[in-house]
């Protein structure tokens, strides 16, 4: 008997996974989100989420330690990505519109998960993780933006309200288009955001 380890055979001679892998992994990702919009991650099984994407068990779990693991893993591929989204060429300072209709583009790209994981059968620090994210990339260009009037300094605990202020209410924002089924573009929502940061600026 030819005992397989996980991982083994699942990348190319270019060290890339296998078309096949992607796609396993992309469907079972699939059924995880879609069973969570039925029922806690708790009451979810391998074994249901192998028949739902016409594998085997065994194959599952040459993929996944368990459905926990299938579900950090597609948190981390998630967060991965919106790194890459943060870091792009729309996070310049002076491309702050942009900046926004990337991020707001992105989670539209993502709505299924997202959708899952703000609501009852969600993780809050999957939540909490996003708020971070969005904290660490734009509160400077936040700050930037917030040059008081009579060009003073903002003392720093005015600049962390302001800050949390932009946060959840983008947060808000990203409720209510998802539950909405995001029937207004990226750069409508991001222009709205836009509007009311720029109003609220001291």
């Amino acid at each position: 008997i030819v005992s397989i380890t996980k991982g083994e055979n699942f990348m190319n001679k270019k060290g890339e996974e296998n078309r096949s892998v992607r796609n396993t992994r992309r469907k079972l990702r699939e059924a995880l989100i879609a069973k969570m919009k039925e029922k806690p991650i708790s009451e979810i099984t391998a074994k249901e989420l192998a028949e739902t994407v016409d594998i085997s068990r065994g194959t599952f779990y040459l993929h996944y330690d368990d459905v926990f693991d299938l579900l950090k893993k597609t948190e981390e591929n998630f967060f991965d990505e919106f790194d890459r989204v943060l870091n792009s060429e729309e996070a310049k300072l002076d491309r702050a519109f942009e900046h926004l209709t990337a991020i707001f583009a992105f989670i539209g790209e993502n709505a299924d998960l997202c959708r899952v994981m703000l609501g009852a059968n969600g993780d809050i620090s999957f939540v909490l993780r996003i708020q971070k994210h969005i904290d660490d990339k734009c509160s400077s260009m936040w700050k930037q933006c917030a040059t008081p009037k009579d060009n003073t300094l903002v003392d720093r605990e005015r600049e962390e309200l302001y800050n949390a202020f932009i946060i959840y209410g983008c947060m808000g924002i990203v409720r209510k288009w998802i539950e909405g089924g995001l029937k207004d573009p990226p750069e409508k929502i991001s222009a709205l955001a836009a509007s009311i940061i720029t109003s609220t600026l001291p």
